[in-house]
């Protein structure tokens, strides 16, 4: 027995330090996280950056690698392979079974940027026109094919011109091409551009209500008057387009906590984030509006639901009763195990059952009030019996357990009937 015992004590000891090492490793550890953000001059990148920032400033065993690549689809490729931690998505781009969601960062709209002397007034007259398009692979690339499928636009009936950002933007200046077709927030800074070096402006795309009809992902959207310049307008009205949400997924075998201090950051440290970027006043949870079937992540649920009432929150009322009647059977099974003589301490304790089956079924204040007085009659007897020494002190408390729970279900029960009755006045007097 005594060698057991040693073995179990030293067992402990060793699980403890174990155990503590592991916590301070833990605490010591520098965690290395990437996020595949698109391209260096585009929206995603810029908020994606500013996240990395915020966390960094207030986690500094975090270390977040911003990394730029070709648009959505290489995000989503790089997520499902394990290769970046998190990922900055369109919400059309399908993505994988690795995929979890976090948050809804910002609305990307369908831009169509055409020259002045173009001729081009809406989508439908592309055809013919060279179109700088993002490069192929990209969430944006698909788009333009997804729009120009709907308008039954094929491949050859336009001159596609895969390019990056600026070269799209010297394209359109030299007239080496009619519109420039991108997925980008309204008052995009490259677009921005494009509209003051190139006499551009951007163009209609209608009926992206019907659009949605096909992919739900979209959304209909609007282009404001004036979100590239004031005076004169540009665009002089407000344009319709379709729109997308652009999205941050995790990767799901990342760790929850990590999920969470993005999320933390994301909406505790909005201030932070928007003295980066304005960007960040559009991030949200509306996952319902997303657009998207991506399960949310444990982390960012975590967050979340950190309002929600708990189980015992939510039951609290049905908690209170079972306890209180647990406490008066067990006083009773207490009763029952104790010294047969204590016969007076079992007639009190019944005498608190009937009181308590009174109350529970009691639903006018005025009935309430009299088992009040009643249970305060039973308390005078059984402390006259107390000081004459016909009930222990074992007994004494027994009894005092369960008056204070059968006292305690009257009054909450009281306090709440005095409630309702106060309610039913007030709406009595305003009806009147």
């Amino acid at each position: 027995m005594a060698i057991l015992l040693r073995s179990i004590f030293v067992a402990a000891i060793i699980a403890l330090c174990t155990g503590t090492a592991y916590v301070m490793y833990g605490r010591g550890q520098v965690h290395d996280l990437t996020i595949a953000a698109g391209a260096s001059a585009g929206e995603a990148f810029v908020l994606a950056s500013a996240i990395a920032e915020v966390v960094e400033r207030h986690n500094p065993k975090a270390r977040i690698t911003v990394l730029e690549t070709r648009g959505s689809a290489d995000n989503v490729r790089l997520l499902e392979e394990g290769r970046v931690d998190f990922a900055t998505v369109q919400a059309d781009m399908i993505a994988g079974g690795r995929s979890r969601l976090v948050a809804t960062l910002y609305p990307d709209a369908f831009q169509l940027v055409a020259r002045a002397n173009s001729g081009i007034e809406g989508f439908a007259d592309l055809s013919g026109m060279r179109i700088a398009l993002p490069v192929e692979g990209g969430g944006e690339y698909d788009s333009f094919w997804r729009v120009a499928e709907h308008y039954g636009m094929t491949a050859s009936e336009v001159v596609a011109l895969p390019m990056s950002p600026d070269a799209a933007r010297l394209a359109l200046q030299v007239g080496a091409a009619d519109a420039v077709f991108r997925v980008r927030a309204p008052g995009n800074a490259m677009i921005g551009a494009m509209v003051a070096e190139s006499d551009a402006r951007p163009v209609e795309i209608e009926q992206s209500a019907a659009l949605r009809l096909r992919d739900p992902s979209l959304e209909v959207g609007t282009i404001p008057k004036g979100s590239y310049r004031g005076d004169p307008a540009v665009p002089e009205r407000d344009l319709a387009t379709a729109a997308v949400r652009r999205l941050l997924l995790a990767r799901a075998d990342l760790k929850p906590e990590f999920v969470h201090e993005f999320v933390f950051t994301l909406f505790e440290r909005r201030r932070e984030l928007l003295s980066i970027t304005p960007l960040a006043g559009f991030i949200e949870a509306s996952f319902a509006t997303s657009g998207t079937f991506v399960p949310l992540h444990d982390g960012a649920r975590r967050y979340y639901d950190r309002e929600k009432p708990s189980f015992l929150q939510e039951n609290a009322e049905q908690i209170a009763l079972i306890l209180s009647i647990i406490a008066v059977l067990g006083s009773g099974a207490l009763r029952l195990l104790s010294d047969r003589r204590k016969g007076r301490l079992d007639s009190y304790n019944h005498e608190l059952l009937s009181v308590y089956t009174e109350a529970a079924a009691a639903k006018e204040p005025s009935g309430l009030r009299v088992l009040q007085t009643r249970l305060m009659t039973i308390l005078g007897r059984v402390v006259d019996d107390a000081e004459e020494g016909r009930l222990t002190t074992d007994g004494f408390g027994i009894f005092s357990f369960t008056w204070d729970a059968v006292n305690d279900t009257i009054r909450d029960r009281l306090e709440r009937a005095e409630t309702g009755s106060q309610e039913v006045r007030e709406v009595d007097d305003g009806q009147g």
